[in-house]
């Protein structure tokens, strides 16, 4: 036994045991590690950013590869596997950065005053790491001019590098871009902020209209530098160009240009056809002008050509046919044109080569020709020279007096129009002129007694108007008595002057009854019996005849009414269908009323017995309208004249003297109808 310092007995021969194992199993695994080891490279160092070296790095087995993932090919210590035929080899990887980033450095451009950060000195930049990039001393950028810039390059593993760059401060832009035919430009828009320069060169107005790139040169005023800038003359505007209209002659040619007029660009033009003249045609062509300027802007022009041995004619206007002689070619025969109207026309001639065309102008250079009319004319009728006078033109004619007339005068005496046609010619002619005096007043008509409805408005001019054999129609006035609130006959003047002062008055009753049927409910009644017998396509004959047949069938013969309200005899008729002539009467009146037809309420001339009817005008003149059918009575008066209203005597005698006259022709329905339908009727 050994006892140690402390004391304690420790045997001697277990201690020895004990390291003679521990150098035994160090012995052992040393052995191992070697056979393990033996031709490998236990540890190996990579470059980062070149991933995982190849199995040979670690050995020289044939065959053998690396197993590892993508970890492994970051910085640091990594445990791979190398694995051969015949067994698994662990080995150290250690991943390091020694390599320093590279780049290329750049010439850096810019204007004074810009402020550029390192990294737009570089490009290509290189390094498996991040690369932190500054400038490695400070730079002033504010002077023109260029300096050499060092630029400080540190990758992440501390591996650093340096390039060298250059600033260039430009006091100058790259280039200047103008449209050309624009003025000459300053040398400010060559400039860049903060510089003050003068151009050594001269841009010349060649220059200005002619596209393309100019190298120019500015002197910096700051420092005496000079620099390059480029002028752009740039042409993006088309050519402009109007086409006309040019006459050739058989085998004659006309450049491009020709064509042309208010031509424009600002540079150099070249023309071609785009749509050529055909030589052979006799037609007036249309073409085609390709205009192309220095820019190669084109743009295409239409036109037209004529090709004819006739030319251009000027001509002057008449009221008559073009003659070959109008045309100085005595033996062609132009076609049926009518010249007329002022203007250029194209004309087809035939002549002894056959048709072509003559491009004839018609201008006027004629006064119009004065006649004076037939009067008579009277006095005090303001009148106008296109009353006195006709006037003659191929234009529009405007007449005015030089020395007018004295109107009120009955006496001889003469006056001057002076006609002025729409192109400037102008005619003077005097006339004589003596007026006559109008002394017969005014005709009235329709002024007869009549009736109508208390509180409610008289249409006093409805059937009533005045005629002058001068004037023609003329104003009514009217003098009422009537007081609308209150039944009972009431005397109503009618009053007519003419222009001359001839004046007629005459009276007439008016009887005011109670309505005991409203206008609202005639007219209601009035439009179902219209819906039911007119159709949207008649004209108005058509209206007139199937209301003829309405009333006539519809209204049998009683013998009596109530002739003091015609509305409730209308509406008698309708319901009941039964009356007499005044109840036939009334259902006609509510029907042309409500269709807008003219016509006049008439009396039979009588104290004995009374008949009433209507007469009609539509623009043929007055007839008689009666539809009115007895068992005794079968006479069809459907626009009757006054001839044939005699076949049954004194049955429509009436006061001819109150209404206008009543025409003379029979009136023919089938040509009326037809005569609405062309448009001829007033």
């Amino acid at each position: 036994m050994h006892r140690n310092m402390t004391g304690i007995t420790v045997p001697q021969r277990r201690g020895r045991t004990i390291l003679l194992c521990l150098l035994g199993f160090l012995l052992a695994l040393g052995l191992l590690l070697l056979w393990v080891y033996h031709g490998f490279s236990p540890v190996v160092h990579g470059e980062y950013g070149q991933g995982v070296p190849k199995a040979s790095a670690f050995c020289d087995v044939p065959d053998a590869f690396v197993l590892a993932d993508e970890s492994c090919e970051s910085l640091g210590r990594h445990v791979v596997q190398v694995i051969t035929r015949y067994r698994v080899v662990p080995c150290l990887l250690i991943v390091r950065d020694t390599t320093a980033p590279t780049a290329v450095p750049v010439r850096v451009t810019f204007a004074s005053g810009y402020e550029p950060t390192p990294d737009e000195f570089i490009t290509e930049l290189q390094d498996a790491d991040r690369v932190g990039v500054r400038f490695a001393e400070e730079y002033d950028f504010s002077p023109a001019g260029e300096q050499p810039v060092r630029i400080f390059l540190e990758d992440g593993s501390g591996n650093q590098s340096e390039v060298t760059a250059t600033a260039a401060v430009q006091a100058t832009v790259d280039r200047v871009t103008v449209e050309a035919g624009s003025p000459a430009p300053s040398v400010d828009p060559f400039l860049t902020d903060g510089f003050q320069g003068e151009l050594l060169d001269t841009i010349t107005e060649e220059m200005m209209r002619t596209p393309g790139e100019y190298a120019l040169q500015v002197k910096c005023l700051k420092n005496g530098r000079v620099f390059p800038t480029v002028l752009e003359v740039q042409d993006t505007v088309p050519p402009v160009g109007t086409g006309t209209f040019l006459i050739l002659a058989p085998g004659e040619e006309a450049a491009p240009e020709a064509f042309l007029t208010e031509i424009a660009d600002e540079t150099a033009l070249s023309f071609s056809f785009a749509a050529a003249p055909d030589p052979d045609s006799r037609e007036i062509q249309d073409i085609s002008i390709r205009i192309t300027d220095a820019g190669g802007n084109a743009t295409d022009v239409p036109a037209q050509a004529l090709i004819s041995s006739l030319g251009a004619v000027t001509v002057e206007a008449k009221n008559g046919p073009l003659t070959g002689e109008d045309l100085g070619h005595p033996e062609a025969a132009p076609e049926a044109f009518l010249a007329n109207a002022p203007g250029t026309y194209p004309v087809r001639v035939r002549t002894a080569a056959g048709t072509e065309i003559a491009l004839v102008t018609l201008v006027d250079t004629t006064g119009p020709a004065l006649t004076p009319k037939e009067g008579p004319f009277y006095t005090h009728h303001g009148l106008t020279p296109e009353q006195l006078v006709d006037a003659e033109d191929v234009s529009a004619v405007t007449l005015s007096f030089l020395v007018a007339p004295d109107q009120n005068s009955d006496q001889p005496q003469t006056f001057t129009v002076r006609a002025l046609d729409a192109l400037g010619n102008e005619t003077t002619a005097t006339f004589p002129l003596t007026l006559a005096v109008d002394r017969t007043p005014p005709v009235l008509y329709g002024v007869v007694d009549r009736s109508g409805y208390v509180n409610e408005p008289i249409a006093y001019f409805k059937e009533a108007y005045a005629e002058d054999d001068v004037d023609g129609r003329v104003e009514l006035t009217v003098d009422s008595q009537v007081v609308l609130s209150k039944r009972g006959k009431y005397t109503v003047t009618y009053t007519a002057t003419d222009r001359s002062g001839n004046t007629v008055s005459k009276s007439c009753t008016y009887t005011l009854v109670e309505p005991s049927v409203t206008d609202a409910e005639i007219r209601k009644m009035a439009q179902s019996i219209l819906a039911q017998i007119i159709t949207p396509d008649m004209v108005t004959a058509e209206k007139l005849k199937v209301v003829f047949e309405y009333v006539r069938g519809q209204v049998h013969y009683t013998g009596s009414s109530n002739k003091s309200d015609w509305r409730r005899e209308a509406l008698r008729g309708y319901r009941e269908g039964r009356g007499d002539c005044f109840t036939v009467y009334s259902l006609t009146r509510a029907l042309l009323d409500e269709l807008q037809i003219p016509y006049m309420s008439v009396t039979r001339k009588s104290t004995a017995t009374r008949h009433y009817w209507v007469i009609v005008n539509i623009g043929t003149g007055w007839y008689h309208y009666d539809p009115l059918l007895t068992r005794v009575h079968k006479y069809k008066c459907f626009m009757w004249t006054n001839q044939q209203c005699k076949a049954k005597p004194y049955f429509w005698r009436f006061h001819e003297e109150n209404f206008p006259a009543i025409a003379t022709e029979r009136f023919d329905y089938d040509t009326v109808v037809q005569m609405e339908r062309d448009g001829l009727l007033p």
